[in-house]
Parts: C-alpha cells; structure tokens; sequence
C-alpha cells in the first residue's frame, strides 16, 4: 500500500481523497482509497478481525452496487441489523447455510465481485466457521447443490443478505425469563414507581440541553455525579480536580457522543482516554463513565448496564433463557446496542426507558445467586406520588401495604439493629421481598405482607410468594417464613399454620402488625 494511502485515518479522509482522484484523472489512485475507505469503516463499525472485516466490506460493496442498480442509496438496513445482533461470523454463516443463493450473492457474482461475496470469505477463513458452513460455501462458489444435510437443516430464513428479510424465529422467554420479566412489571415494584421517573427525568434534561448545543447544562449529570439515575458509577467516577482540568475537553466529548452514538464512536472514544491516561492527564479509564455516557445521551439505543462484569453476567442470562445471540466483539457498545435489539424483538415493552431498565433488574435478581445483593440494609418508605397512576382500588392496598411494611422495618430494627433488615430484597426469582432480617451465619429470614380482612386471607394470599422467593431455583432459601399481616391470628388459621410446619416441615410463622388508628 502506497504511503499517502496508508496514511489515511478515516474513511471519510479516504473518499475525500478517492473523489479528488477520480476529479483529477487519476482513477486508479481513486480505486485504492476507495478500497481503503471500506476498510477502515468496517474498524469503525467495530469489526475487529481480518475475517469481520471482510464481511463489512462485502456489505458495503454490495449496497453500492445497489446503489449503482438502482439509481438511488441503498443501505441493507435488516442485513446490518442481523450483523448488528448476531456478530458478523454467526449472521454470515447463517447467510450461506440458507437452502438458495442471497440476493447479495447473486448481485456480488452479476458485478464480477464474487470474490467479496460471504461464500469466498469463509472458504478463506475456514477456521473461524463450522464445518457445514464451510462445505455449504465451498458448493456454492463451485456451482456444486448444497450438502443435503444444510439443505435440509439449515434455517430457511438465513439467506437475508440483499433480501431485506434477515429476521430470524423470534427469541422465546422460558419460564425463568417469564417470571422475571412479571416481576419487573409489577406496578408497585421499586423499578417502575422509584427508578423509571428518576431515569426519564435524567434523559430529558440531557436531550434538551443537547437539542440546544448546550452539553455544560448536564456536564455535572454526566461526568461527576455519582448516580445520575442512569446508573451509579460508585469508584468508576474520576477525581473532582481532574474532571475540573479536563472540563473542556470532556464537553466536547459529550457533544461527539450526540453526534455518533455508535459502537465505533465509543471505541474511539475509550481509545481517547486511554492516550489521556498515558499522557498522565488521567490516572485511569472510565469505562464506566463513558459506557453511562453513551446509555445517558442515546437511550434509544443503548440500556443502563453499564458495569463491566454485571454486563457480562447479563449478557449470558439472556443467552441462556431468550435466545440472545451474544455478538464476538468485546466492546460494552456493540453487545449493549445487540441486546437492545433483541429486547425490541420480544415485543414485551412500550417504554424504551423500561426496556432499558430490564437488564438491570435481571443483574440485580442474580446477584443473590452468587453472593448477597449490593444492596444496604435499611428502609425507604414509597412516597405518596409512587401510587398517583394506581387505581383507586388498588391504589388504597398500596398505601397500606406501605405503611404495614414501615411498621414491620421499624420493628424489625428494634429487635435486631437496623444493619440487620432489608426491605424490597431481591429474591432472585424475579420478585422482590418486603423484608428480610440476616442471622449471623448469612441465613435469613422472609417476610411477606399482605393487606386483607382476615387472618385466613392474608396466609393465602402470602402463601405462594413466599415458597416461590424462598424455594424457586435461584431463590433465597430461608431458614423461616413470616406471613404478615394486620388481623389477629384466629383459632383455625393458628391450626392451619401449625399443622404446615408439623406435618409438612415448613418453617412458617405468622406476625401480625398493628398500625394505628388514623
């Protein structure tokens, strides 16, 4: 490669270059930078091997013979987003296994561009591929019928490359998904009456500063504040007086953010910092910090996971019970902007802000799985505006359920000491407890309120949540169950419950508490 090629740095330097080739007569300088703008959008795009390159390269030549074709732009959006949610490797091989020829090939061939086509990159990269895809490719480059077996076996939708009809059998929730995915909703839950109106009000402010150019109005709600509502940065934040030094380097940061909010726009822009980091300006990355950044000023496109290691715990539970294809690429962009996707896809949300939130609640539900939940003893009491949108029915449970849930902290904690109860304790069954109290071995005790006229009814209806967050695989295996309610413990439920824990071993107890008249 020619020096004044190779010292191109983007691809938008190297179609300038390639037009001003072209203008001046010189169309074989003109075609290599061409060839060298694809290659460095497809780095841009975060394609990262020789192999994801490759393929980047045939969709973009592909969409230009389109575009040649048909006279006008052509851009394969369902393609990109089948790149987009699967990685470029698994959405290729998919591709080639289909039973006939994609449109993209066949467009690729016509033009005398076999060579780009998906077919000839994975017969030249055959190590990065199955076995059957690379034996489909081969047939298909030699004019040969496909195997029989990929004939058959071989999803009949993969040959989306130039179809536009890339969209794959829709992810399925099994039960576990199900069961978060009812408890995430619960109207009452914390997510949706404290978090949601937090969050909405945080990504407004920051979309109408930036509608008006004016990134310093949420400089603070994005690089310094601890918890801005999109997620809590904790040790991630950089320090007061280097934030302060770089105030203005970090603002145009937010503005590049709002003005290419790709995967590959974060990737330069981690890679940014890291030169900060090595110039001495900063004592560490924020990776954090830029991935809340991004969530912050795209809500559209990306959710509020932010942390590293949560994130990948998140990204192999929605593998393992939606169907989630996780993307090869490493960066927190690129795999985040896929498991958006694959959220829209399930067509279970009407707000993107608690589509956003759902990645949370499930790394929230998993943390007690491994170890006890980053979250601190204590009590917050709902208040009154969290019940407004309730109705009035139910919104009259809410308020008691409330109030019985403060008495039962405050007399928990004098019992116990307040660093020993917890209400609204992730049950990693996709619920939450009312409360909880840890003994010192690190076992606990379940409580359950529930608001009704009896005894009776209130043991029923606390019954099956209890067992669920207690016994459910994944839940939190207490030493005992407490029903709590209001009414006084009658003489027949006093029976009822003692013969649960005699004849079924069932650690249950009742508790009534008291509120006072008001």
């Amino acid at each position: 490669m020619e020096e004044r090629i190779a010292r191109l740095k983007t691809s938008d330097d190297a179609r300038r270059l390639a037009e001003n080739a072209r203008r001046l007569g010189h169309p074989e300088l003109g075609a290599r930078a061409l060839q060298r703008a694809s290659e460095l959008q497809a780095a841009e795009e975060g394609f990262s091997t020789p192999a994801e390159q490759a393929i980047a390269i045939a969709l973009y030549a592909y969409e230009d013979e389109q575009s040649r074709l048909k006279e006008r732009t052509f851009r394969a959006n369902r393609t990109r987003q089948m790149l987009d949610r699967h990685g470029a490797l698994i959405a290729a091989e998919r591709m080639v296994l289909s039973r006939q020829p994609s449109k993209g090939f066949e467009v690729l061939e016509e033009a005398g561009l076999q060579a780009l086509s998906f077919e000839a990159i994975i017969d030249r990269f055959p190590g990065e591929f199955s076995a059957a895809a690379v034996e489909a490719a081969r047939a298909r480059l030699e004019g040969r019928p496909s195997p029989r077996a990929v004939s058959e076996d071989a999803p009949s939708e993969a040959g989306a490359f130039g179809e536009e009809n890339d969209s794959l059998a829709p992810p399925t929730l099994d039960a576990e998904a199900v069961a978060f995915l009812k408890g995430f909703k619960d109207p009452n839950g914390w997510f949706l009456t404290r978090w949601m109106p937090r969050y909405r009000e945080t990504t407004q402010a920051i979309s109408q500063a930036l509608r008006q150019d004016r990134p310093q109005d949420v400089f603070e709600i994005v690089w310094k504040s601890p918890d801005n509502a999109i997620s809590n940065a904790g040790p991630g934040l950089l320090k007061y007086e280097t934030v302060e030094a770089m105030r203005n380097d970090l603002l145009e940061v937010i503005r590049q953010i709002h003005s290419d909010g790709s995967p590959a726009s974060f990737n330069r822009i981690v890679e940014r910092f890291e030169r900060w980091k090595a110039e001495g300006r900063i004592g560490k990355v924020p990776r954090l910090l830029i991935a809340r950044a991004f969530a912050g000023v795209h809500p559209a496109r990306y959710h509020t996971t932010v942390d590293g290691d949560r994130h990948n715990e998140v990204l192999g539970w929605f593998v393992q019970h939606t169907g989630f294809i996780r993307p090869r690429s490493g960066s927190w962009a690129a795999s985040a902007q896929a498991l958006v996707g694959h959220l829209d896809q399930l067509g279970v949300f009407d707000d993107i802000l608690a589509r956003n939130m759902f990645p949370w609640f499930v790394a929230d539900q998993l943390s007690v799985r491994t170890a006890r939940a980053a979250v601190p003893p204590g009590h917050q009491p709902r208040a009154l505006a969290a019940f407004a949108e309730l109705p009035p029915a139910q919104r009259i449970i809410a308020l008691r359920h409330n109030a019985i849930q403060t008495a039962l902290f405050d007399r928990l904690a004098t019992e116990l000491g307040r660093d020993r109860v917890w209400t609204e304790y992730p049950t990693g069954t996709g619920g939450f407890a009312d409360a909880i109290t840890r003994l010192p071995d690190g076992r606990c005790h379940l409580y359950e309120i529930k608001v009704a006229d009896s005894a009776a009814e209130v043991v029923r209806l606390a019954m099956g949540q209890l067992l669920e967050y207690g016994f459910r695989q994944g839940g939190l295996e207490p030493v005992k169950l407490f029903v709590v309610g209001e009414p006084a413990l009658d003489a027949v439920t006093n029976i009822f419950v003692a013969r649960l824990r005699a004849d079924f071993n069932l650690p249950i107890e009742y508790l009534q508490v008291e509120l006072p008249d008001t």
